[in-house]
């Protein structure tokens, strides 16, 4: 398991950054990076399930393990979903991702850890630098 880290300067204050991530809306924008559709189902909140699901509704299956708005979210991955089923996933078990805010002045350093599977590495590191190029264009 490798960890994605990634650090990117947002021309916001943490409201605004904190808003990128958790509205459906500003969320789907970004994450098109990953695959285009993008989106979330359920709620944004601390001990809530949230699934990262792509237009058919197939995608990962996490837990909101932590939830302080505008400072820190993370994730925490329990299965997928395939054809409408979900499947738990023990590999997942050590599967985080992670995002951080931070005020600088009038900007915001969102910092992102994301751990991932060894064979995902590649790939999902590219895509995140795509998606952070996005955030930083959405934050102004």
């Amino acid at each position: 398991m490798k960890h994605i880290k990634k650090e990117f300067m947002l021309e916001c204050g943490p409201k605004e950054a904190w808003q990128l991530v958790v509205d459906r809306s500003k969320y789907e924008k970004w994450a098109a990076a990953f695959h285009e559709g993008s989106t979330y189902t359920g709620d944004m909140g601390l001990n809530e399930t949230v699934n990262f699901v792509d237009t058919e509704g197939n995608g990962l299956v996490s837990k909101v393990v932590v939830f302080e708005p505008e400072k820190e979210i993370k994730f925490a991955f329990l299965g997928e979903i395939n054809d409408g089923k979900y499947v738990e996933v023990a590999e997942f078990a050590d599967m985080l991702e992670e995002y951080v805010f931070e005020p600088v002045g009038s900007q915001t350093k969102m910092l992102v850890d994301v751990a991932m599977d060894d064979k995902y590495y590649d790939m999902m590191s590219e895509m995140w630098d795509r998606a952070g190029i996005e955030l930083v264009r959405l934050s102004k």
